[in-house]
C-alpha cells in the first residue's frame, strides 16, 4: 500500500435515515455506542497500511471534521503518513458544490497530483459497515493489469435496485454494468463501492468525463460503464467478508442487532477498530453502573450509563441514564439520552440529548402499526426515531413508526402519538396529526 492513495467519499446527505443525518453527514451518525459509521471505513484503510488519505467532505461537514482531526485516532499524524479533510471550494469555473461522486474527486485532482509516487487510487464510501484488508484486492489489480478493478458480493435479488450491477466472463473481466435498475437486474453482482484505479487511467477518465455535456459525473452511472463500453480491462474483486448498506432506518437499525448477536460476524470488539475518544470524551466518562434494582441482557452498554431499570438488547452510548423501574427493550440511544424513571422504550432509535419523560411509552403497540404518514418508505416495520434534543413530555405515549424532528416538545394532542404520526418543528412544540 505504499504506492496507494486513498480517497474516502464522506459528503452523503444520507435522507434515507431521515432526522439522524438532519444534523450531520452520513459518515458522522453513531454506531455501535462509541463509534461513527465512517470509523469502519478509517480502520480498514489503517490496518491495510495506507499512508495517504484524503476525506471529501460536503453536506454538513463540521461534526465530521471535528471527528477527523488530522486522523491522529487512526494513525495518520506519524511521519510519513497524512489524513486531509478535503472541503468542497470553488475554483474559476467551479461551483461551491459537487455535482456526484465523479465530479467530487475531479474538483480535488490537485490533491491527487500531489502524490506522484503513487500509482494506483483506492476509492471508498466512508458511510458502510465492513472489515476488509485492501491489499488482496491490490494484488488482483496489480496481477489483471487492471485500470479499474470493483469490489463485489452477491446480494438478494430483490435489493439490486439499489446498487450497480456487474456480468462478468469466466476470467472475471467485467464485461456488463447496469447502475441500480429499476426492474429487469442483469445480475446480483453488486459493487460495494470499493474502487482500485490506476491513478493515471483515473486522471484521464475524469478528464473526460468533465468534458462531455451529457454526464451527470458519477463514478457507477458514467466512468465505469464508459470504461467497460471502450473495452478497457476493468476486473471484478469478488468480497465473502461482511459488508452492510446502513443507509435507511430499517438497514441501520438490523445491523445495529448483528453487533448484539454473539453468533453475527459484525464484532465490534474483535475488529480493532479506531475512533476519535478525545470528542466523547471516554476518559472522562465513569464506569458504567448498575444500580440496585437494575438488569441488562444482551446489550452493548458504553462508559458513562447508569442503569436503574431493566435494558434488553438494547445499545447504549455514553452519558445514557435509564432511571428506576424504567424498560428499555430494543432500542438504540445515543449519547445522553435520559429515560425517565417508569417510562418504556421499544424499537426506538433516540438520537443525543433527548430525555424520555416519567412514565412515557415509545413504541407503544396498542396505538396500532400504521406505516409513518410523510415516510412510509423509511417506517413501516415499527421503529420509532426521535431527533437530536426532543424533549418528550411526562407519561407520553408514542405509537409505533412515528418520526419526533430534532428538538420538539410533545405538550399537546393529549400527550398522546398515533402510530405514524410525524412531529415537526426546531425549537417547537407541537405534534402534527396524521391526515
Amino acid at each position: 500500500m505504499n504506492k496507494v492513495l486513498t480517497i474516502i467519499m464522506a459528503g452523503g446527505e444520507g435522507t434515507r435515515l431521515s432526522v439522524l443525518a438532519n444534523r450531520r453527514a452520513k459518515p458522522a451518525v453513531p454506531f455501535g455506542g462509541i463509534y461513527r459509521i465512517i470509523d469502519f471505513t478509517l480502520s480498514n484503510v489503517m490496518h491495510s497500511g495506507a499512508r495517504w488519505v484524503g476525506v471529501v467532505t460536503q453536506y454538513r461537514p463540521y461534526s465530521l471534521a471535528d471527528h477527523l482531526g488530522l486522523g491522529e485516532s487512526w494513525g495518520f499524524s506519524r511521519m510519513g503518513r497524512k489524513l486531509r479533510v478535503l472541503a468542497p471550494h470553488t475554483g474559476e469555473k467551479d461551483s461551491a458544490f459537487y455535482s456526484n461522486t465523479a465530479d467530487a474527486v475531479y474538483r480535488n485532482v490537485e490533491f491527487i497530483k500531489r502524490f506522484p509516487e503513487c500509482t494506483e487510487v483506492l476509492v471508498l464510501s466512508g458511510d458502510h459497515i465492513y472489515k476488509m484488508d485492501y491489499r488482496p484486492m491490490l494484488e488482483v489489480h496489480r496481477a489483471n493489469r487492471s485500470r479499474l478493478t470493483i469490489a463485489t458480493q452477491e446480494v438478494p435479488w430483490e435489493e439490486t435496485s439499489r446498487f450497480g450491477l456487474m456480468v462478468c466472463d469466466s476470467k472475471d473481466r467485467v464485461i456488463r454494468f447496469q447502475e441500480k435498475p429499476k426492474k429487469n437486474p442483469l445480475s446480483n453482482k453488486a459493487s460495494l463501492g470499493i474502487y482500485i484505479f490506476d491513478l493515471p487511467s483515473l486522471i484521464e477518465a475524469l478528464q473526460e468525463d468533465q468534458a462531455d455535456p451529457d454526464s451527470q459525473h458519477d463514478f457507477g452511472g458514467d466512468i465505469i460503464p464508459r470504461l467497460i463500453d471502450r473495452g478497457e480491462p476493468v476486473y471484478n474483486y469478488s468480497f465473502n467478508g461482511y459488508w452492510r448498506d446502513v443507509g435507511t432506518i430499517p438497514a441501520y437499525m438490523e445491523t445495529s442487532m448483528e453487533a448484539l448477536d454473539p453468533t453475527s460476524p459484525l464484532d465490534l470488539e474483535s475488529w480493532g477498530l479506531r475512533t476519535n475518544v478525545e470528542q466523547i470524551p471516554l476518559n472522562k466518562q465513569h464506569p458504567s453502573h448498575i444500580a440496585a434494582g437494575g438488569s441488562v441482557k444482551r446489550s452493548l452498554v458504553s462508559r458513562g450509563v447508569t442503569i436503574e431499570g431493566d435494558v434488553r438488547e438494547s445499545i447504549l452510548s455514553p452519558g445514557v441514564r435509564i432511571g428506576r423501574g424504567a424498560r428499555v427493550r430494543r432500542a438504540i440511544l445515543l449519547h445522553d439520552v435520559v429515560i425517565e424513571d417508569g417510562a418504556v422504550v421499544e424499537d426506538a432509535i433516540i438520537d443525543k440529548h433527548c430525555r424520555i419523560g416519567r412514565g412515557s411509552h415509545v413504541g407503544c403497540p396498542e396505538l396500532g402499526d400504521r406505516p409513518n404518514d410523510i415516510r412510509p418508505d423509511l417506517l413501516s416495520n415499527g421503529t420509532v426515531v426521535i431527533g437530536k434534543g426532543a424533549e418528550i413530555e411526562p407519561e407520553t405515549r408514542i405509537g409505533r413508526n412515528s418520526l419526533i424532528f430534532p428538538y420538539v416538545e410533545t405538550i399537546s394532542v393529549g400527550r398522546i402519538v398515533p402510530a405514524g404520526t410525524t412531529c415537526f418543528g426546531d425549537m417547537a412544540a407541537h405534534v402534527a396529526k396524521p391526515q
